[in-house]
């Protein structure tokens, strides 16, 4: 099998890249101070590409690749990994699936058979197809059980509104229950394509030793890209649903930078110093000044084409509007008061987050995984740190104020709140 390679030497890492020729990316950074090794198979394929009749068929499939396969039922699935102390899981999101597991390194060939065993083998049975429907359902009724979880996604059903981007990850209950094995094994034959594959590891081993295992356990199989997507259009407006909850839950946000954009570093510093920790804008002057809930935060959610800056919070509902009103005023002002030192905070805190986060094997893969699929190469620690230290007080003074305007916010309110409500006005004043 031929290939291409490229070596990167770090001072406490290897980063290293093979292509083989049906196009399965294999990437993988050394660290010889561990002694385990996290792998992950990753697919280019997730809720945004699913029918209008496939909603959930994604997060279905990853469900099932458990299940069983020609040599192995669940049961042998969890157990061989379990029974070395390894850890085996795997999430779909809106633009990917990935499976991964964690083993000492040992028992690297053993992982590796596993994984690759669930990716290539899987026979998918009816009888645990039929389980695994009534699972799935029960976790889509405990997202709508929790407040939290549930205006957040009606919050992105409603921001990218008549758009597959839009739809839960989950599914509907109704289209759930209506999966079948033929249509589970052709959406898999359709969207696993080498082409859209990565096999990625972090730990203590040889890069040589895990390029020879991917090609030993067979994923070889030609194929060709069918991923194929259109960029989500955003649709400004709001939604109150009326539930009987002790609080009321708001999700308000506005579409944001992709993790593509040349603005992406400066999102991730506006998102700091707005709503990103204790010492943020928003939890100082809501939580702390205010005492006006106990939840209240900002974030930022980068996709490969699209990406979205918004506010999360939770109050009493006879406080709804004090914290609306609240809300609304510091973003209003927040483009022109940003300060030096709130810009240096941010940076430091977001160095330390990176930095931390890097001692993490599972954040290090997503970090190579994200560069690699935006960029088609490395990007280091230092290298992002260099990017964030370059942006200047002026930069995310402009981001902010052309961020927000009126006419721009998506909103999603739940509790007990009158459906009449006005809840963009605190916003649309800007």
């Amino acid at each position: 099998m031929n290939s291409s390679a490229v070596k990167i030497c770090l001072p406490d890492s290897t980063f290293q890249k093979t292509s083989l020729d049906n196009g399965v990316r294999i990437l993988t950074e050394s660290l010889s101070y561990l002694k385990s090794v996290c792998l992950c198979i990753w697919v280019r394929t997730g809720s945004r590409v699913e029918e209008n009749d496939e909603n959930g068929i994604c997060h279905f499939l990853e469900h099932m690749m458990f299940k069983g396969t020609v040599s192995r039922d669940a049961l042998q699935i969890s157990k061989e990994i379990e029974c070395v102390g390894g850890s085996l899981n795997a999430f779909t999101g809106k633009e990917a699936t990935s499976y991964f597991c964690r083993v000492l390194s040992d028992d690297l060939s053993l992982g590796s058979d596993v994984l690759t065993d669930m990716y290539l083998n899987s026979n998918f049975p009816e009888l645990e197809m039929k389980r695994e429907k009534q699972v799935i359902c029960q976790e889509i009724h405990q997202i709508e059980d929790s407040p939290e979880d549930y205006v957040n996604e009606l919050f992105q059903m409603r921001f990218w509104q008549g758009d597959p981007f839009g739809r839960p990850i989950l599914g509907t209950i109704k289209d759930v229950l209506n999966f079948d094995r033929e249509k589970l094994i052709k959406f898999k034959e359709d969207h696993y394509s080498p082409l859209e594959t990565m096999v990625c590891a972090v730990g203590n081993f040889r890069h040589e030793d895990i390029v020879d295992l991917v090609k030993e356990m067979g994923l070889l199989k030609n194929g060709s890209s069918r991923m194929q997507q259109r960029k989500p259009k955003n649709a400004p407006g709001a939604l109150i649903q009326e539930k009987d909850l002790e609080q009321v839950h708001l999700c308000i946000g506005v579409e944001g930078p992709s993790f593509k954009d040349h603005d992406r570093n400066t999102a991730y510093i506006f998102n700091t110093l707005f709503g990103g920790g204790m010492s943020s804008r928003l939890f100082q002057e809501v939580r702390e000044k205010r005492g006006l809930a106990y939840s209240i935060y900002s974030f930022y959610s980068p996709y490969s084409d699209t990406g979205m800056i918004g506010i999360g919070a939770s109050t009493e509902p006879n406080r709804f509007e004090e914290l609306l009103d609240v809300m609304g005023q510091e973003t209003f002002r927040v483009a022109d008061t940003i300060t030096d030192d709130e810009l240096r905070n941010a940076k430091n805190q977001l160095r330390g987050t990176i930095i931390m986060s890097n001692e993490s094997a599972e954040s290090r893969i997503g970090r190579i995984i994200k560069a690699e699929t935006a960029y088609n190469r490395y990007i280091s620690v230092d290298e992002i740190i260099d990017e964030i230290e370059k942006i200047t007080l002026e930069e995310i003074r402009n981001f902010a104020s052309t961020l927000f305007n009126p006419g721009v916010f998506t909103a999603v309110a739940l509790g007990q709140i009158p459906s009449s409500m006005d809840i963009l006005s605190y916003f649309n004043r800007l």
